[in-house]
């Protein structure tokens, strides 16, 4: 059986609207040496008869099903684990790839030997048509890695399936923010290359997002926190507890006299300009909860 030079591992969980699409975008792609894993993460839509009708029509295509949801994470190290070729390349099931996407991050890693990964620029789409490119920078710091996740999400992120294996895949301790946690620790293990052009497209959409779920959100920035404090400075410390403090203030699940006071810490111990895109973020989505809820 001829090994495939990429493994391509896309998670999903009742997605099925969403998922043909993303599907497509693989199929499509201009690189063909590649093995497409699908992760059913227990899904309870029509998902399981949506990819009996690719299964049918492309033998590149392995489905894998979950019992039980393992989430994001531990969906995407199942495939991690069941892959076999050089390279794994992630895709969500509300992403798309260009179709260009592996053939360009494939040409990136091959030209820098000491590269163990790849991201690449890519565009989000919000409503009403509106589009922004996001461009990731080049030679990336752990440091800037500590700071935020400036190397974007799963979507992006080619890399070696060895590597991937070394660190044990994703943290799923984490709520959120496995995708940062994961560059980081890639990065500790070599170069992480980078492509200029646009290769991914996200979309803006009214079902359940991490990106969305504020008590998530703090519980990943938390334990992010915790886990690699020891290799932050005073200033940096104290940023990324401003932060746990402002995503407090945006909980809608809080009172409100708690998430003024976490808005207030988050403001007062941050730098000016920090603290003044916390408050012009924070407050009026906290006044418009004053005016409709009683909390």
């Amino acid at each position: 059986m001829t090994i495939p030079l990429i493994s391509v591992i896309l998670p999903t969980h009742n997605r099925v609207s969403l998922l043909g699409k993303a599907i497509n975008s693989v199929l499509l792609q201009t690189e063909r040496d590649f093995e497409l894993i699908i992760v059913d993460d227990a899904s309870t839509d029509q998902t399981s008869e949506l990819l009996k009708q690719f299964i049918e029509n492309d033998t590149r295509i392995k489905v894998i099903k979950n019992i039980a949801a393992l989430g994001g994470g531990g969906a995407r190290n199942v495939g991690i684990f069941a892959s076999k070729a050089k390279w794994v390349a992630f895709l969500d099931d509300d992403d798309e790839w260009l179709e260009n996407k592996l053939s360009s991050q494939l040409e990136e890693v091959n030209l820098s030997p000491s590269a163990v990964a790849c991201s690449c620029s890519y565009v989000y789409n919000y409503p009403f048509g509106l589009r922004r490119k996001f461009v990731i920078p080049k030679n990336v710091s752990l440091n800037e890695l500590y700071y935020e996740n400036v190397l974007g999400g799963a979507s992006v992120c080619f890399c070696s399936r060895d590597v991937l294996q070394k660190i044990h895949g994703f943290d799923t301790k984490l709520k959120s923010g496995q995708d940062w946690d994961l560059w980081v620790r890639l990065r500790k293990e070599g170069e992480i290359v980078v492509c200029d052009k646009p290769l991914v497209r996200y979309f803006a959409h009214n079902g359940l997002r991490i990106s969305n779920d504020m008590q998530s959100q703090y519980l990943g920035i938390r334990r992010f926190y915790f886990k690699y404090r020891d290799n932050m400075d005073v200033t940096l410390r104290r940023f990324r507890i401003c932060q746990a403090c402002f995503v407090k203030s945006r909980d809608k699940e809080k009172i409100l006299a708690k998430r003024f006071h976490y808005l207030y810490l988050a403001v007062y111990y941050s730098d000016l300009l920090v603290g003044l895109s916390y408050l012009k973020s924070s407050f009026p989505r906290i006044l418009i909860d004053r005016l409709f809820c009683r909390k």
